[in-house]
């Protein structure tokens, strides 16, 4: 084979960025819709897609393609990722590391025995309010000073450990997204911190007006039963807030696990809270 070179998705564009909030560099993936250059007026709904490295492709392929019948609005994708690369086995690793630290709410050290254990590094965790802090503050006002997202659009997206972050953006800072898309959330670490969030979020406010999507893989319970249990189990719980302003949509995909349901949980979620 001759000419070998690495792909790319079209009309996509990466940045890097020292975040002072985590003390992090972060790979910002940017794809652009369609029509973005031939309409300089127009602004878009705009997806932050958590775990970038991985799910950047999927999102973005399939928002595109939803967007050519016109019945699902064209959208710039912001993918929040690291800057790791290859060999793909040691990018895995440290993505994982990384994650579990930004994307968990407070330290569990069970959490970090188990897993230092497996990567043999060590393991930090609690690290989802600086997280945030980078989001807010640092992120979303580069994204909408380069590019022309929407500010009244926002999405925030993210599957397992960022379901639990985006979650935890919900409950905390409710107001910088409009729709929220939790696919396979990780509700049981912690010891299920995430309800007690939910109940002191419900404590102080009658009012939720956001799109939010919770989704889970039908087989997800094979490996831990409580994995659709607790999102069932949240959904409930929302909904008897009768929170003023608020569209929930659960789903269960069909014959899917954990990593399975990635790709259809992220569709039925977009479409959820996009249209």
């Amino acid at each position: 084979m001759t000419g070998y070179s690495k792909a790319t998705i079209l009309s996509t564009e990466v940045h890097t960025i020292t975040s002072k909030c985590v003390d992090q560099e972060y790979r910002i993936s940017v794809a652009l819709p369609y029509s973005y250059h031939s309409q300089p007026e127009k602004t878009y709904p705009t997806i932050y897609l958590l775990d970038s490295n991985w799910y950047f492709g999927i999102v973005t392929e399939t928002t595109r393609t939803m967007s050519l019948c016109e019945s699902f609005p064209e959208t710039i994708v912001v993918g929040i990722g690291y800057p790791v690369d290859e060999p793909v086995m040691d990018a895995l690793m440290q993505i994982r590391l990384l994650r579990v630290r930004d994307m968990t709410p407070i330290t569990d050290n069970e959490i970090e025995k188990q897993m230092g254990a497996k990567q043999k590094r060590k393991v930090t965790t609690g690290g989802a309010n600086a997280f945030l802090n980078f989001i807010e503050k640092e992120l979303l006002p580069l994204i909408e000073s380069e590019y022309r997202g929407s500010s009244s659009e926002r999405v925030l997206a993210g599957h397992s450990y960022g379901g639990l972050f985006t979650l935890y953006a919900l409950f905390h800072r409710t107001e910088l997204f409009n729709g929220y898309v939790a696919a396979s959330p990780s509700l049981q670490y912690g010891n299920e911190i995430m309800f007690t969030y939910e109940q002191t979020f419900a404590n102080q406010h009658t009012a939720l007006p956001v799109k939010l999507y919770l989704g889970v893989g039908e087989r997800e319970n094979e490996v831990d039963l409580s994995l659709v249990q607790n999102l069932y189990q949240l959904a409930a719980c929302i909904e008897s807030r009768k929170y003023g302003g608020l569209a929930l949509t659960k789903y269960i995909v069909a014959n899917c696990d954990h990593c399975a349901a990635v790709t259809p949980t992220f569709h039925a979620g977009l479409q959820a809270v996009l249209t």
